[in-house]
């Protein structure tokens, strides 16, 4: 099977002087591109080691990094500049790369970084003029393993066989490196070039992602495999895109939902609004269904789908397509697998759940990642071995998300098994009281954004009730809490509704749950301030 990096190869042979990448308001070329991945290729050749980590974001530097990690034969680890220094470190202290790939945006990082690791590293750090040919034929490197029998990540696996190392949200609080092989991300570009034919050089697309997500993966290599051109969207623009995108007229979108939902509180998804776009896909959280008909209105000439898929499976691994006229539902279904990949929803009991039934989703195939590096014991929890009647898959990743399939064989999301709360004895699932939240939002006069997070008592860790927030509606509180106990039981409606003029995101564009939750703290304690203050006050003479 070819590898990422020789689709990109093949698209720089067939369209040398065809835009690749804009970025800092320059194109390059697929020429200058492989050029200068192959410059950095080089100096990456001179120095021993499996494993090279780069730092730096939206720069030429930055997206040549992955390029000339495969061309060396070394396993890339993004770290992205705006990622915690203490995180960092904790990366590389783990990782160990021998050498670090750092553009102008990381520079300012390198001191305090550098002080905190314990071996050494080799800072590459190119200066963008760097970009003339080297002379040497830019074809990807066979590299002997390094480490020891298992490998630099413990994973028992070649390291050649690994082609980047992304860490994620731990549920222990630390982050866990998801190992995932050449084999898994060529299986992936493979199955999207497959059904988005529409995705040729042609095409113009966009790059929102910051390099720790897994879907920058997606906008790399599924735009060069392609031959198609890559336009990093600058800082500036990024929450409010729809003018830089109709400027350079793009015709591919791929964010998360929150960014929609967005534009859509600012009024800027009119109908017909975004005519460019031939194809339009939204992943990494549920997409709630008024959202996804406001967005292929928008864009009424694109191709609009949803996919759904965990880091350890490589990006995104099921679909589904939407459209205007679309049926009310409150979220869009996750959809069916793409080639070469299987579903299952599985219950407590380890068997396969009927159709329709709620468990857990577990992803099996050609896309799933080698396991967590150096961590045997969550490698093993959560990528387990299997059988199932009827399907291929040997070997499958426990998702933690919950899920039913209906008759037909779409794939719909219930929800996040790691969210659930217990409340007076009943199992809640957030995910579900936010859905009911959703809904009577829309029915009080439009779509809103929405979050719900459980409260826990004073000096205690057990959640005593829910809090609510609200972002993009115009809400009568007393009367949305009415109308959800009108839907759930005692115990699942919310005590608090916080009205917001934006939910908080982290930093892949995802609803900061924690940010709300030192929010909701801070306007309990502000009352209770006030009270103490004027307790405390002087008195008036008289």
């Amino acid at each position: 099977m070819p590898r990422a990096i020789d689709r990109f190869l093949a698209s720089a042979a067939r369209f040398p002087e065809r835009p690749a990448l804009w970025v800092d308001g320059s194109s390059h070329s697929y020429r200058q591109l492989a050029a200068h991945a192959q410059r950095l290729a080089a100096r990456l050749r001179a120095i021993d080691g499996p494993v090279c980590a780069t730092l730096g974001e939206r720069s030429l530097t930055a997206y040549c990094a992955p390029l000339a990690c495969m061309l060396a034969g070394r396993i890339h680890v993004p770290l992205g500049a705006s990622l915690p220094e203490a995180r960092m470190a904790d990366i590389l202290q783990r990782t160990r790369p021998a050498a670090l790939i750092c553009d102008a945006t990381g520079r300012p990082r390198l001191p305090g970084l550098l002080d905190r690791l314990d071996f050494p590293l080799r800072v590459l750090s190119p200066a963008p003029d760097q970009a003339a040919e080297t002379g040497e034929p830019a074809v990807p490197a066979p590299r002997p393993d390094h480490g020891d029998g298992d490998g630099a990540s413990g994973l028992g696996v070649p390291d050649r066989d690994i082609a980047y190392v992304l860490f994620t949200s731990g549920s222990t609080g630390r982050p866990k490196g998801v190992a995932v092989g050449h084999d898994a991300l060529s299986a992936y570009v493979d199955a999207t070039l497959a059904r988005y034919p529409e995705l040729d050089e042609r095409q113009r697309c966009t790059q929102f992602f910051e390099p720790t997500f897994d879907l920058s993966m997606h906008d790399m290599f599924v735009t060069w495999a392609a031959g198609a051109c890559l336009y990093c969207i600058p800082r500036p623009a990024l929450l409010m895109p729809t003018e830089f995108v109709r400027a350079h007229r793009l015709t591919v979108w791929f964010s998360v939902p929150s960014l929609a939902a967005t534009l859509q509180r600012y009024g800027l998804l009119a109908a017909g609004a975004l005519p460019d776009l031939a194809l339009a896909l939204f992943c990494g959280e549920a997409l709630p269904g008024p959202l996804a008909r406001a967005w292929a209105a928008a864009a009424p000439h694109a191709r609009c789908e949803n996919l759904y898929g965990p880091t350890e499976a490589t990006i995104a691994c099921t679909a589904h397509r939407f459209r205007a006229d679309d049926p009310e539902r409150a979220v869009v279904p996750i959809g069916a697998p793409l080639p070469g990949m299987e579903l299952a929803v599985v219950g407590d009991d380890g068997t396969r759940c009927a159709p329709g039934e709620v468990g857990e989703l577990w992803l099996g195939g050609a896309q799933l990642a080698f396991g967590y590096w150096r961590d045997p014991a969550q490698t093993a929890e959560r990528f387990v071995d299997a059988r199932f009647d009827g399907l291929a898959a040997s070997r499958w990743y426990r998702t933690g998300d919950l899920a039913a399939i209906d008759r037909e064989g779409i794939a719909h999301f219930r929800g996040r098994a790691d969210r659930q709360v217990k409340l007076r004895g009943y199992r809640v699932e957030l995910q579900e009281v936010e859905a009911h939240l959703r809904e009577v939002c829309a029915g009080a006069g439009g779509p809103a954004e929405v979050a719900v997070i459980a409260i826990a008592a004073p000096g205690d860790d057990a959640p005593v009730g829910l809090a609510a927030f609200v972002a993009g509606a115009r809400l009568d509180a007393r009367a949305a809490l009415a109308a959800m106990k009108s839907r759930l039981p005692p115990y699942m409606v919310p005590a608090e509704l916080h009205p917001l003029d934006a939910l908080p995101l982290n930093a892949n564009g995802k609803v900061d749950h924690t940010t709300l939750a030192a929010l909701r703290a801070a306007a309990a304690q502000a009352p209770r301030r006030r009270r103490g203050e004027a307790a405390g006050a002087p008195e008036r003479p008289g």
